[in-house]
């Protein structure tokens, strides 16, 4: 079996075999992969989860965690006031985890479809 490399046309030939070879060719399958890897998560947003406030956009996610914080302060007035907030065990853990709980259970409630 021969090869002949033909510099105008760039190709290789293999005589014998009828088979030809780009000498060029680059694979194009990491490209394609990160393109959809990266177009994927963001097919799933049909919209922009924004609220007019007073006549500007306003992220959504900002007021659900201001929510979820508030949440979490009045939860631990509550318990200071029921005497309970002696026994928490981790105070700073437990507040952090109501106020990321509450954040969550707003958002739900307001944008849950």
């Amino acid at each position: 079996m021969r090869i002949s490399l033909e510099p105008s046309s760039m190709r290789l030939t293999a005589i014998g075999s009828g088979r030809s070879l780009r000498a060029g060719r680059r694979c194009g399958a990491p490209r394609a992969f990160w393109r959809t890897a990266i177009a994927l998560p963001v097919s799933g947003c049909s919209y922009a989860p924004t609220l007019n406030l007073l006549g500007s956009y306003f992220p959504a996610w900002m007021l659900c965690a201001v929510l979820g914080v508030a949440a979490a302060v009045i939860i631990r007035q509550i318990l200071g006031v029921a005497g309970i907030n002696e026994y928490v065990v981790a105070p700073l853990l437990t507040y952090a985890a109501l106020a990321v709980s509450a954040t969550l259970l707003a958002w739900l409630f307001w944008f849950g479809h």
